[in-house]
């Protein structure tokens, strides 16, 4: 790990020689070198760094999908093994989006910002804000192709609502639903009233029409509301893959066999849950999330629509119980299907969590308005 520029030489973070560049590959490493106490959990510091690795080499990030970000200068001299200094560093993940206006929709790309660093030696002194302050408009044309916008950007903030707001990543409503986990003799006796479902894996993820029914919503959304803007990160499996890879990687480092159930279906309305398992530093905090929920747009009008959803997010927690996930099941922005499922499940209220201190959903528009912006399908696969 390179050593902290002594503090008399630290620049000032509105500083000209401060500039945001794209890391080198050793640079890479050494950002994730200096934030791995933050983000390994139950890793070690060798499996933590084999995990960035891995997760870099997914279809999602390959062939310059993800940018490594850092901060540094332009005057001060260059490490012992030539690295610049590093006073700030983040990722961007290149995301392929739809944006519909007046029904009419426009395939787009964005990027989705993670692991916002600095380390100790230069907190407090503004320079990841001048990171970010910086990083907004260089994504508004970042991998640009011919005819097709750089439509916005994406964050989810473990720092309250307003620090990235000052930058121009806009809060959005970030709320779930949270189940606990189903024991085998209580999933046994539920599911006997509920319409029977089936494991996925892997490799039938890839048949799934998510994209094609969550572009069917954006345009019937738009046609209702023409005022307003319409978008959503399109959930492909390049997205589900890098989210499963995590949770195959840190299973083979805590030596537990490979996860091979990565959702469910119920076949005569064609609904889906795709989910992952997360592992935290605690296995009280050890969760299996609900990547997306995928509701093709006729299944909605169906009288056994509820009831397959129930069995499926059923399914979900006597996973989440197999899997050892004793925090349950998560779902973030929960369709309304998923809302009347659960409370016939619970035979009540549910209760919508609202998160204002992490995993905020932050959006910055490269557009000129902002103001009539609706971001669909807030789901965790987007998260990154």
């Amino acid at each position: 790990m390179p050593p902290a520029v002594e503090p008399v030489l630290q620049p000032d973070s509105q500083s000209s020689e401060l500039i945001l560049a794209v890391a080198t590959p050793v640079e890479h490493v050494q950002t994730a070198q200096l934030n791995v106490e933050e983000w390994k959990g139950s890793l070690t510091t060798e499996q933590y760094l084999h995990r960035e690795a891995a997760l870099h080499s997914t279809d999602l990030t390959r062939n310059g999908g993800i940018t490594c970000w850092i901060l540094t200068s332009e005057s001060l001299p260059t490490n012992a093994d030539g690295t610049r200094p590093i006073f700030a560093s983040c990722e961007s993940i290149l995301y392929h989006a739809d944006v519909v206006r007046n029904g009419i929709l426009e395939q787009v790309r964005a990027h989705g910002i993670g692991t916002v660093y600095t380390r100790a030696e230069y907190r407090g002194k503004g320079y990841a804000g001048r990171m970010m302050a910086d990083l907004g408009p260089k994504l508004e044309t970042w991998q640009q192709v011919p005819d097709v916008k750089n439509a916005f950007s994406v964050l989810f903030s473990d720092i309250g609502p307003s620090y990235y707001a000052r930058f121009g990543w806009k809060v959005f409503p970030s709320n779930h639903i949270h189940l606990p986990p189903l024991d085998e003799n209580s999933y046994g006796i539920s599911r006997m009233k509920l319409p029977a479902v089936e494991d996925l894996s892997a490799s039938d993820l890839p048949g799934i029409p998510a994209v094609d029914y969550l572009q069917h919503e954006l345009r019937k959304k738009s046609r209702a509301d023409p005022d307003t803007v319409y978008l959503a990160i399109r959930p492909t499996i390049e997205h589900f893959a890098w989210h499963h890879a995590r949770e195959e990687f840190i299973c083979s480092s805590l030596e537990r066999r490979a996860p091979t159930i990565k959702g469910a279906l119920h076949r005569a309305t064609g609904i889906v849950l795709v989910w992952n398992r997360v592992f935290a530093e605690s296995q009280k905090d050890w969760q299996l999330q609900i990547l997306q929920t995928v509701i093709p747009p006729d299944a909605q009008n169906l009288a056994e629509a509820n009831q397959a959803m129930a069995a499926l997010l059923l399914r979900a927690q006597f996973e989440a119980h197999q899997s050892g996930m004793l925090a349950g099941v998560q779902v973030w922005d929960p369709p309304n299907l998923v809302m009347s499922s659960v409370s016939e499940i619970l035979q009540g209220p549910v209760n919508l969590i609202e998160r204002h201190k992490e995993s905020i959903c932050c959006l910055r528009w490269s557009g000129e308005h902002d103001d009539k912006l609706m971001w669909i399908s807030k789901q965790k696969y987007t998260w990154c």
